[in-house]
């Protein structure tokens, strides 16, 4: 139990950085997908693959929601049952968090394939755009189950402390994703359609690692029987209720893409969505590092925490808002600073980047405060506290950004969306802050 000894003895700042290193690196590999993909497609496609791209982003980021509110809940209940040394609650927590993720996956793949023209046409598809998204859709959905998959496990082995597995297992799947994408557009010629592919064959080769770590490496300190296989409906109402700030996040920010999307066409043109595609894609990617520091957070918290351990929680907390804090500002400071540069990796198209660029300007104005805002939503499901974590999940998209994206357009039409999102990251804070500042008075030495 080298793992047990690591989370509970080593000097607290040092295992923040041995768990958030990897989940950042991680993390960052990850989100290239988006990346690589909008590079290609925009450079190899044009900006209708782009807008193309971005109507089909609610699909997927509901596939990512599903896998990661089991992800995050099965962490928290494993990391806290291996604190409190309850190892076959552990094994069980891992048993139902995997035949979540393939039940749920599955179900999406299969209803995504019965509506999707429909699907697509809801989410703001124009004449010009629907064929772009049909086709890139298609061949997506196939890949669902093995990111259900291949997310839960791989949140699963960051709870036990093993964050360097994960990593490895989406770079893998990066890596390969990076040299399929211009094989199979510049070189076989499959335009927007080859880019899905290469994403999907990328996906596989994430889960197959996964499948190798828990079943036959054995490196990893749960253990997976056909006993621990089984659902329970109390381990499952654990796992999604922990997990549902995670779904409700995410899920919230696949309406609002929806939304948004059929916004940038009335007030804008077929060109504002192939903007949004990209600011999207951008600030994931920018965001990403401060999800990895919140993903090193959660075990080590989650384990002292079950552990009684407060004096060791209280401080990992204080390090994780410190460190998540400065990697937003620097986030903020690039993306006012050198917003063409940014932009330019994406398109040539000189009124795509100009109309662009004048957009993340605006959209990231009080980026700064998100390393607060994922830190300490992170917090409360670390301590299995679902309420909480659950409202701070809500507030941003739910509860600020979606009114003021009602509001804003009539008074400042195209502007006014991109108004929406600083605003509601200031109230986003805000709402924080009170919470936090609540619960961490909790934690004690």
């Amino acid at each position: 139990m080298d793992r047990y000894v690591l989370l509970a003895n080593e000097r607290v700042g040092r295992l923040l950085w041995k768990l958030s290193l990897p989940a950042i690196v991680g993390m960052l590999v990850q989100a290239s997908y988006n990346i690589v993909d909008a590079i290609f497609i925009g450079r190899g496609v044009g900006a209708l693959g782009l807008a193309g791209t971005a109507i089909v982003f609610p699909i997927q980021l509901l596939a990512s929601s599903l896998a990661v509110t089991i992800g995050t809940g099965g962490a928290s209940l494993i990391s806290r049952s291996l604190g409190a040394k309850k190892f076959r609650r552990a094994y069980k927590a891992l048993g139902n968090m995997i035949f979540l993720s393939l039940f749920f996956s599955t179900t999406l793949l299969v209803s995504g394939l019965l509506l999707q023209e429909k699907l697509l046409r809801i989410f703001g598809a124009s004449e010009t755009i629907l064929p772009y998204a049909r086709e890139y859709l298609q061949i997506i959905l196939l890949g669902f189950p093995f990111v259900g998959f291949g997310m839960a496990a791989n949140h699963a082995a960051r709870s036990e402390g093993n964050a360097r597995v994960a990593m490895i297992s989406m770079i893998i799947s990066a890596i390969l994703n990076m040299v399929l994408d211009p094989l199979f557009i510049f070189v076989f010629h499959m335009g927007i359609r080859g880019a899905a592919i290469a994403t999907v064959i990328a996906q596989i080769a994430m889960a197959c690692w996964m499948v190798y770590y828990f079943f036959f490496s054995q490196k990893s300190s749960l253990v997976i029987a056909l006993k621990y296989f089984s659902p329970q409906l109390a381990f499952m109402k654990t796992i999604i209720s922990v997990g549902a700030s995670d779904f409700v996040r995410m899920a919230a920010g696949s309406a609002i893409i929806v939304f948004l999307n059929n916004s940038l066409i009335y007030y804008g043109s077929d060109i504002s969505v192939a903007v949004y595609g990209i600011l999207n894609r951008a600030m994931s990617f920018s965001f990403m590092p401060i999800v990895g520091i919140a993903q090193g957070l959660q075990p080590i918290l989650g384990f002292n925490y079950g552990a009684g351990r407060f004096d060791r929680a209280r401080k990992v907390v204080q390090l994780a808002v410190i460190a998540a804090s400065i990697m937003a500002s620097a986030t903020f400071l690039i993306g006012i600073l050198f917003p063409q540069e940014i932009i330019g990796l994406f398109t040539t198209d000189p009124d795509l980047l100009r109309e662009a660029s004048n957009a993340l300007r605006i959209v990231i104005l009080a980026s700064f405060l998100v390393g607060f805002q994922i830190t300490g939503s992170s917090m409360f499901q670390a301590l299995g506290k679902a309420k909480a974590s659950l409202i701070l999940s809500l507030s941003r998209q739910v509860l600020f950004l979606l009114p003021l994206l009602m509001i804003l357009p009539h008074f400042f039409h195209l502007k006014g969306i991109w108004i929406s999102f600083p605003v509601s990251d200031i109230l986003s804070f805000l709402i924080t802050a009170r919470l936090f500042s609540q619960q961490y008075q909790i934690l004690k030495p």
